[in-house]
């Protein structure tokens, strides 16, 4: 079941271009998203299995758990509207180490801490 509201506003990954300066920056980062992340809501679930546009995996994994991502997106309250965020976030930043939209940092920043990245 698809859940919508009227303030939503999907976040699209594809424009996901910059990248850690260094592995410590991106495991520095990565805990403290993961940590973020878990106060958002999960929404959509889904079942279909996605396929990365980067390394042609048939399944969103995390690098270090070598875990496959479930489908699903996230819900981050940001002021007057919600950020949906595709889970597929979590195999870009740690496989890929590519940066999120300092939207979605920022509106992390204000559910969880603020990023210890600038």
């Amino acid at each position: 079941m698809i859940s919508r509201k009227p303030n939503d506003r999907k976040v699209n990954l594809d424009l996901m271009n910059n990248e850690f300066k260094s592995n410590s920056d991106k495991e520095i980062f990565l805990k403290w998203f993961l940590s973020a992340l878990e106060k958002a809501e999960v929404v959509n679930k889904r079942r279909h299995i996605a396929i990365c546009p980067i390394c042609d995996e048939e399944n969103f994994l995390l690098l270090e758990e070598k875990k496959v991502i479930p489908k699903y997106e996230y819900r981050i309250p940001n002021g007057e509207t919600n950020l949906i965020v595709d889970s597929s976030i979590l195999h870009l930043v740690s496989v890929h180490s590519l940066v999120p939209d300092d939207l979605v940092i920022s509106a992390l920043g204000k559910i969880y801490c603020k990023s210890p990245i600038s």
